[in-house]
């Protein structure tokens, strides 16, 4: 919003040992300090520029992005991303993010969905149609090979009932129960979970049908299958993460006279009688404003709230919170083995390949770069990245006949252990508002009360939320 960030910043700094955090500068605005700078801050710190606040972020690492990042790597001697992130057409708080940071361009989005399944070398295609609205999925239903025609019957009247389910009325009943429960009841045998749903669940919940709660489960078939036809088309970054979000948001808040503080975490955040009064920080400074958003992880902002204030039950409710883990194995070719963007596949320890190559708009080089992502990786996070390396080149020997004949130049594994929270049952109860009871702390973070899983986009709309309840307490 331009003309309305000028006015001057409350923002105090104390120097305490040797470190210093900057004030802004102008006269006479209201101030909030944002902590944290993964999506969540970012768009925390967006949405109260927009509101004419003056803002400080603070980020302990050197970069802004939080888990979606790109970072150089000496193994692999290039720049990759720590994870592949996708998003979806339904993301529409996520799109208006990164229109708002001026990136939009630097991400792809399918007009509509098309994904390939491969088993057994068996090709089949979920593909929209749009013209036919909230049916758009069904010609290609009808030709998905992976299912038979009983369990096609069996998948089509589950697919009605969840369109049906008004997750509202039964929100509490859906979130303690699983979703392999909920497909149970609704006459789901094995093969449709393993064919369908569970291709769907894993890769967006980052955890099986048998875990996830049928409320989160059933909130991904509706929003992003079930409603419009756009909102199931699979976008990606075509840059690196940190090009995508993590740089465009730093110039985002600066060219708007916000101040990002890098390299510097959040030790402890100071209650007194009326409210927050500072954040001391790793370099033994403090920051003070008037009002303050924790897009911290649940478990650090637990550690940074006063011992009694973090064991009132608001607070003490997001312990109950766990996570889970996502492995990347990036793998560079001698020559091309794949030319779809992505493929998903089934009755195999790939779930996801994605052609690095391709969607980074380099598939004229010589080589070919690929990454293998594996959700709910629970398997594999404990795995000596020597055995991962040899499991997986060799079974996409198996999947991609071309590559037999190629040679891996390079292979790089990432593991993240805490990648996402779990939306298993009850995980409702544990997730905090956007407000809380110390008056001017606010939240932000996926693991909040969003509405949405573990996901870009319920990251940024925590950010939004927390946002909108920081200005209308003012």
């Amino acid at each position: 919003m331009d003309g309305k960030h000028g006015a001057a910043s409350k923002l105090a700094a104390r120097s305490v040992g040797s470190g210093r955090v900057p004030a802004l500068g102008g006269s006479g605005g209201k101030t909030a300090a944002v902590l944290g700078g993964g999506l969540s801050g970012l768009s925390a710190a967006r949405s109260l520029l927009e509101r004419g606040f003056d803002v400080s972020l603070v980020e302990k690492r050197p970069f802004l992005g939080g888990r979606a990042y790109s970072f150089y790597s000496r193994e692999a001697d290039t720049d990759v991303d720590n994870g592949q992130h996708v998003f979806m057409g339904c993301c529409t708080y996520y799109v208006d993010f990164i229109e708002a940071l001026g990136a939009y361009g630097d991400a792809a989005l399918q007009d509509s969905l098309r994904a390939e399944v491969v088993r057994d070398g068996k090709r089949g295609v979920l593909m929209s149609a749009p013209a036919l609205g909230p049916l758009h999925l069904m010609p290609s239903f009808v030709r998905y090979p992976h299912l038979g025609v009983v369990d096609k019957i069996r998948a089509a009247y589950g697919l009605l009932r969840a369109a049906l389910t008004d997750r509202r009325r039964h929100a509490g009943a859906l979130d303690g129960e699983s979703f392999y429960s909920w497909l149970k009841r609704h006459h789901q045998s094995d093969g449709a979970i393993e064919g369908l749903w569970n291709l769907i669940i894993l890769p967006t919940l980052n955890d099986t049908v048998h875990s996830v709660n049928a409320d989160m489960a059933l909130m991904v078939i509706q929003e992003g299958f079930l409603k419009q036809p756009r909102a199931a088309a699979i976008g990606y970054a075509r840059v690196g993460l940190s090009s995508l979000a993590g740089i465009p948001g730093q110039r985002f808040i600066k060219d708007r006279g916000g101040a990002v503080i890098l390299g510097r975490a959040v030790r402890a955040i100071l209650v007194g009688d009326g409210g927050v009064s500072a954040v001391r920080l790793s370099d033994g400074s403090t920051l003070e404003a008037d009002a303050y958003v924790s897009a911290l992880p649940f478990g650090a902002l637990l550690d940074c709230l006063p011992p009694e204030r973090a064991r009132e039950p608001f607070f003490a409710a997001a312990a109950g919170l766990t996570s889970a883990p996502i492995v990347g194995i990036h793998l560079w070719y001698d020559r091309q083995i794949m030319e779809e963007s992505f493929a998903a596949f089934l009755g195999s320890p790939v779930q996801w390949v994605f052609n690095r190559s391709r969607i980074q708009g380099e598939a004229g080089a010589s080589g070919q770069y690929v990454c293998i992502s594996l959700s709910g990786a629970w398997e594999f996070i404990d795995r000596p990245k020597d055995e991962l390396r040899k499991l997986f080149t060799e079974e996409m020997r198996r999947l991609f006949p071309l590559a037999r004949r190629a040679e891996v130049r390079k292979c790089l594994v990432i593991k993240q252990p805490d990648a996402t929270f779990r939306c298993v049952p009850g995980v409702a109860s544990h997730r905090l508002s956007q407000a809380t009871p110390i008056p001017n702390l606010f939240l932000a973070g996926e693991w909040t009360d969003t509405g949405w899983p573990s996901t870009m986009e319920g990251a940024v709309r925590s950010g939004v939320y927390a946002a909108e309840a920081l200005a209308a307490s003012f």
